[in-house]
């Protein structure tokens, strides 16, 4: 019998049939089938490197009564920029959840996994911002920063941008390249200046110190922590947790252990449980704030939820389009 050949699209097939708003409605309702326990996601695997610095991450899992289950494997390597490759890389494995045939390999090299990171930090900064939101702070210049600048600002509706990097120069190279997308960006020369004029603040670093510290958090500032996705990283000083009025997260267990909510647990600053769920916040069943006044926070770790619904999402949309 001459085998079946597997169907195997690359990142040029799924950049051609992936939209946006797509992307940010499956990830949304990710979140939710989440936080309604309607995933099955084992936890998932890591591979942290040194030398060079690197990170691999391994999720799998199902949604209740669907008819698919995914392996994705996704890694960044932080001192590719310098040597001009790409940061990220990975695939998503989609296999039939009846069955166990392979149905096709989305050989995305990371796109997917930045993308739904892009509009999982979006949702985020919509959940807990306040109603006036002055500018958006990216802290972070590299891939995925320029990503969250884009998104959120669509998002948010706002186009004033501020950068701060550890690098000053790839901050600078990053507000010029969102300038040319039609952002107004500017870099700025510390992370106390971004925070004086931005209420919105995504962090999207590999840091594994606090880069912000509590003193230049105003009241009404709402955080979206995404760097602190391994053991070991971190970006927020603990203390920002304990001035918090709602503290959102995407997994409670997996921020508890390595989200910036590990270190204010261990740190003593809050209690276990004092978080919400960011899926139920953005279910409408509980508040991300409460008063223009109120700090809040939202912790995300990546939840294999959201790789199972865009990589549904993708063979959703390659079938249709081979009709």
């Amino acid at each position: 019998m001459s085998p079946i050949a597997l169907p195997v699209y690359g990142l040029g097939e799924l950049r051609d049939v992936l939209l946006r708003k797509d992307m940010l409605r499956v990830v949304r309702e990710a979140f939710i089938r989440h936080a309604e326990g309607e995933v099955v996601a084992p936890r998932g695997g890591e591979l942290l490197f040194q030398d060079p610095p690197g990170d691999c991450h391994i999720k799998f899992g199902h949604f209740r009564g669907g008819q698919v289950f995914v392996v994705k494997v996704a890694m960044g390597f932080y001192e590719n920029a310098a040597k001009g490759l790409e940061t990220n890389n990975g695939l998503m494995l989609v296999f039939d959840a009846r069955t166990g045939a392979t149905l096709a390999v989305l050989n995305d090299e990371g796109w997917l996994t930045s993308w739904r990171t892009a509009a999982a930090g979006a949702l985020a900064a919509r959940a807990g911002a306040p109603s006036r939101v002055t500018a958006l702070g990216i802290v972070g210049s590299g891939h995925q920063a320029e990503h969250q600048a884009r998104w959120a600002a669509e998002m948010l509706g706002i186009d004033r941008v501020f950068i701060w990097g550890r690098s000053p120069d790839k901050a600078a190279r990053l507000a010029a390249s969102l300038s040319h997308q039609g952002l107004i960006a500017q870099a700025l020369p510390s992370v106390e200046q971004l925070f004086e004029r931005c209420n919105v603040v995504i962090t999207c670093t590999p840091s594994t110190e606090a880069l912000v510290p509590a003193s230049a958090v105003r009241p009404g500032t709402h955080i979206v922590a995404l760097g602190a996705d391994s053991l070991g990283k971190q970006e927020l000083d603990p203390a920002i947790l304990a001035r918090a009025r709602v503290i959102m997260t995407d997994d409670r267990h997996q921020c508890a252990e390595r989200g910036e909510l590990a270190h204010a647990l261990a740190a003593g600053w809050v209690s276990a449980g004092v978080d919400v769920s960011l899926g139920q916040v953005l279910a409408g069943r509980v508040p991300g704030r409460f008063s223009e006044e109120d700090v809040t926070v939202a912790d995300l770790t990546g939840l294999a939820a959201h790789d199972i619904a865009i990589a549904s999402l993708a063979i959703e949309s390659l079938r249709s389009a081979e009709r």
